[in-house]
């Protein structure tokens, strides 16, 4: 088995120190981009919702009151 000589083991030392500061980095920044996505996720779910209770609801209540309206309208008219 060859011997292996202390410079290389520094030096082996050093990369993996480098690779586990770097990993630590990237795994930071994979978090904060974790939770970037989930508040976008979220706020287009909430996006989505303003915009279509409003409709929904404007498909339910509309009608019955735009046809009273209209009856007004007509008794008026006559």
């Amino acid at each position: 088995m060859p011997e292996i000589d202390k410079k290389g083991l520094d030096r082996w030392e050093n990369l993996l120190q480098d690779t586990l500061k770097s990993n630590a980095e990237v795994l930071k920044a994979i978090s904060d981009i974790k939770k970037y996505m989930r508040w976008q996720q979220i706020w287009s779910a909430l996006r989505l919702f303003i915009i279509f209770v409003p409709i929904v609801l404007g498909f339910i209540y509309l009608p019955p009151i735009i046809q009273n309206a209209l009856q007004n309208y007509r008794n008026l008219l006559n």
